[in-house]
């Protein structure tokens, strides 16, 4: 009961859910992933957002940038839920 109390009172409502976008090559890393609707993935505690791609099995060297909420985030910014992350490959071009 406890628990349940302060991950309220710190994660607000107890929504611990993430949306993930994945783009470009990074998709090739879940063969089933559909771009329009992203990875929905239940939190139990606050992670870095390194845990959060050893945890969808993505090497961090194919990640160059982050979003959370639509702003740039270094790899160990905490993920408390209830946001949408977003990663990017490096990207090339000639």
């Amino acid at each position: 009961m406890a628990t349940v109390f302060l991950r309220r009172m710190f994660y607000g409502n107890g929504d611990m859910t993430l949306k993930v976008f994945l783009s470009a090559t990074l998709r090739e890393c879940h063969p089933d992933y559909e771009p329009s609707a992203g990875i929905d993935l239940d939190l139990e505690e606050a992670i870095p957002v390194a845990v959060l791609l050893r945890k969808l099995k993505i090497p961090q060297e194919m990640v160059k940038i982050v979003m959370v909420n639509g702003l740039s985030a270094p790899f160990d910014y905490v993920l408390r839920g209830d946001e949408r992350v977003a990663f990017f490959p490096p990207v090339g071009g000639g």
